[in-house]
């Protein structure tokens, strides 16, 4: 019997599930929930998703903040500090890094990612 409970474990697993915490699992995750329309917001999931975006959004706002006031190149070039960006619109622009790269990245690192190509800098 612990063979067929190995088995089954093995099945409900997904073979290639992404890692956690990188943009590939992120995303995954974000299309999961949009599979499911509206009953996504009663998805335990949903609000871990939301505390995810928001604090890969803050630490990169902080760090630019922080980077203006010691007069240090910012590294994206939003008119204001905190960047707008809409939820389909990032996971859009997520779905345009490559796969291979989303999984080896954070969704910080892939969010400053899609900052810089909406939000260039002149250099």
């Amino acid at each position: 019997m612990p063979g067929l409970a190995l088995v089954i474990v093995a099945l409900a697993t997904p073979v290639a599930a992404a890692a956690p915490g990188t943009a590939q699992n992120f995303l995954e995750r974000a299309d999961r929930l949009l599979g499911k329309g509206p009953l996504a917001l009663f998805d335990p999931d949903y609000k871990k998703l939301q505390r995810e975006g928001t604090a890969a959004g803050e630490s990169i706002q902080h760090e630019r903040e922080a980077a203006e006031k010691a007069g240090k190149p910012i590294l994206y070039c939003s008119a204001k500090p905190r960047a707008e960006m809409g939820n389909m619109e990032f996971l859009g622009a997520l779905r345009k890094i490559p796969q291979a790269q989303r999984q080896r990245m954070s969704l910080r690192a892939a969010m400053l990612v899609v900052l810089q190509k909406k939000y260039p800098c002149r250099r």
